[in-house]
């Protein structure tokens, strides 16, 4: 339990550290959890749900309700789906954006103005 608190602190202070491309990373991931658990709560609730079928905008609640309720276990980490993909690919998105660092081009905006 305590690897696991220490691991969720060393991806939220990398998070932080290393900008906003792995901050869209790590909301991409956590939507992907709450996505996955929209999918499972629609599949538990039936066709009628909670509201049934017979309140009008039963469905508009109905699906309102599945959001939030996935929202907030996707930010829990309740599954740890997210946190575990994020995990696995933030190493290769920080490769790959410390490479384009490397490898960006020198070539200054003025000097391709004069040239055009």
């Amino acid at each position: 339990m305590i690897n696991g608190a220490l691991a969720m602190q060393k991806i939220a202070s990398t998070v932080n550290e290393a900008g906003p491309e792995l901050q869209k990373l790590k909301k991409a991931t956590d939507s992907l959890e709450a996505f996955m658990f929209k999918s499972l709560l629609q599949s538990m609730g039936g066709k009628k749900g909670l509201f049934g079928s017979t309140v009008p905008g039963g469905e508009i609640y109905k699906d309102m309700m599945e959001q939030s309720l996935s929202d907030i276990m996707a930010t829990r980490g309740t599954l740890n789906i997210g946190n575990t993909i994020f995990q696995k690919v933030a190493p290769l998105a920080l490769s790959q954006i410390q490479a384009q660092k490397v490898y960006q081009p020198k070539v200054s905006t003025n000097s391709i103005e004069k040239k055009a």
